[in-house]
């Protein structure tokens, strides 16, 4: 029997998770696309994403933030939005092809700590929300300073505590009292693991990247109690918990609506509180020349799971 090294086993039980969400990610991809607008438009400003840029999108998801990036870059851009999970990749290719943006957004399978591209090939590196799930996070770190042209940006969104997040605190605080707490690792890799340490800007600045900032933002969003906001976060979260217990959801979901009506104000909407946090960081050497596309990436796609536009 072959066994796995610690940081190989824990990428493969990290696959095998998010395999079994991609249905529920890409069932809520467009209903949730308006709720993160300007999560994404903090990234991308973050990042120095303008028109032309040739920007790699890690751990992808359903699609966001790279059909934002992909407007954002236009005709003369290219955006590449990788995930480690193959199940998650159509969802990202048949948006984008809906939107009109099949010629400028390319998804491709890819493990965020082995990055299959050439040297300085982006101008920029984003991550919303999926760097923290990586095990080896200076294997990241070092894989986006290597793949950024001289003078190019990263910007890796990441929650702060699950505390400072209304909803995402109602949500789990439902779930484990029903469920239970589930067993940790002492370096969980969950999304909540940078949130209180230093663990990703230190691994950037010790990856070469200068300017290395951390800044935190708060949004106040306000959602209607009646329409069930919290569902797809719900789903998309803790859905594999579900799953394994579907006769616990209804107390579960009890649990929920009385929690956020309990917090409802007059008008029948819930105050919410999200915190998260940018790490960003800039590739030393200035403004370096960028070859054009097919040139640099045709060679660094060979065996890669590519689904192009």
């Amino acid at each position: 029997m072959t066994t796995l090294p610690p940081h190989a086993e824990r990428t493969r039980q990290q696959s095998d998770l998010w395999s079994s969400k991609a249905r529920t990610w890409s069932r809520w991809a467009r209903p949730l696309e308006a709720m993160a607008t300007r999560f994404n438009e903090i990234l991308t400003e973050a990042a120095g994403v303008t028109p032309g840029a040739r920007v790699l999108d890690l751990a992808g998801g359903a699609g966001e933030p790279a059909m934002t990036l992909a407007r954002k870059v236009g005709d003369d851009g290219f955006v590449v939005s990788t995930d480690l999970v193959p199940a998650m990749l159509p969802t990202i290719r048949e948006r984008g092809r809906e939107a009109g943006l099949g010629g400028v957004l390319t998804v491709a399978a890819a493990d965020m700590e082995h990055l299959p591209f050439a040297p300085a090939s982006f101008d920029a590196v984003v991550s919303r929300f999926g760097v923290m799930f990586a095990p080896h996070t200076q294997a990241v770190a070092d894989g986006i300073r290597r793949v950024l042209r001289p003078g190019g940006r990263t910007a890796l969104m990441i929650w702060t505590t699950r505390e400072a997040s209304t909803m995402l605190e109602v949500l789990g605080t439902a779930v484990e009292a029903e469920l239970g707490v589930e067993p940790a690792h002492p370096d969980a890799l969950g999304p909540f693991r940078f949130g209180s340490c230093t663990r990703l800007p230190d691994a950037l600045t010790r990856a070469g990247l200068t300017g290395v900032t951390a800044e935190t933002h708060v949004f106040s969003p306000r959602p209607r109690l009646a329409d069930d906001f919290w569902r797809p976060q719900l789903d998309m979260s803790w859905g594999h918990r579900l799953d394994a217990r579907p006769e616990a959801r209804p107390a579960i979901e009890t649990r929920i609506r009385t929690a956020f009506a309990a917090l409802a104000d007059a008008e029948g909407r819930v105050p919410l509180r999200a915190e998260m946090r940018v790490v960003s960081g800039v590739a030393p050497g200035g403004a370096g020349k960028f070859m054009a596309w097919q040139e640099r990436w045709i060679p660094a796609f060979a065996g890669m799971t590519v689904l192009s536009g």
